[in-house]
């Protein structure tokens, strides 16, 4: 954290990191972050441990554009029941946002006796964007040592340096998916539409198999100004751990 407790060393887009911190905040065992290389090639997907549940995109922010929320997504009925989404107010936060966003709306991998965002969830069920930045800024004051010498493997940038590259978070939520970012221009989580060919016995959709998250995600490397900027992209994904 910075002096004011406004900013937040960023994170490296590495599945240890963010592993590590999801199992402060409470994650269980089952499931572990892992590295995608390609949405596209078949050959590397073949290797992923699958499901994936949910996928951190982590993509370079264009200048004199908006970070996102002005692509085109369709509308989802009036009976959907949104995810949680969490406004981000602290700077450079957006790996520990990306990763609320997934384990407040899956909160049944939580541990249930020492999970701290568990008990935050419970205690803020009618608003969970009540307390969020407070949660944050204890979270990452108690685990300073954790940010300042676990948040990657290259050298820590100052947490009030501007960082160029932002984290998002892709979900399913009643076989619906979803974009979540909490810098997003319309102030919520973003609907892409319904997930396709899944078992409706399962709760959560494997979505690297779902074209929705590929095509959202391909529109992103897509916009980028040069090609040396996709070099800039990376993605994770929380998936079923057969360790």
């Amino acid at each position: 954290m910075n002096k004011d407790q406004t900013a937040v060393i960023p994170l490296e887009s590495d599945p240890a990191v963010f592993d590590g911190f999801s199992r402060l905040l409470g994650l269980g065992p089952g499931y572990k972050f892992i590295d995608i290389y390609s949405i596209e090639d078949e050959n590397l997907i073949a290797f992923l441990e699958r499901p994936i549940i949910a996928i951190i995109l982590l993509f370079p922010v264009q200048q004199g554009g908006n970070v996102t929320g002005d692509k085109a997504a369709p509308a989802p009925s009036a009976d959907t029941q949104a995810p949680v989404w969490l406004k981000q107010n602290i700077c450079n936060a957006c790996g520990p946002y990306a990763l609320l966003h997934i384990l407040t709306n899956y909160r049944d991998l939580l541990r249930k006796d020492d999970s701290p965002l568990r008990e935050y969830c419970e205690k803020n069920k009618g608003n969970m964007n009540a307390n969020i930045d407070k949660f944050i800024v204890d979270f990452a004051t108690k685990y300073q040592s954790e940010f300042t010498e676990n948040s990657g493997s290259s050298a820590n940038p100052d947490p009030e340096a501007a960082i160029d590259l932002h984290f998002i978070t892709y979900i399913s939520k009643d076989h619906k998916l979803w974009e979540l970012d909490g810098r997003a221009t319309h102030q919520g989580p973003t609907y892409l539409g319904e997930a396709s060919n899944v078992d409706a016995s399962e709760e959560y959709v494997d979505l690297i198999d779902q074209p929705l998250i590929k095509q959202r995600i391909l529109s992103y490397m897509n916009s980028v100004q040069d090609e040396s900027s996709k070099l800039n992209f990376s993605l994770m994904g929380l998936a079923k751990s057969y360790d």
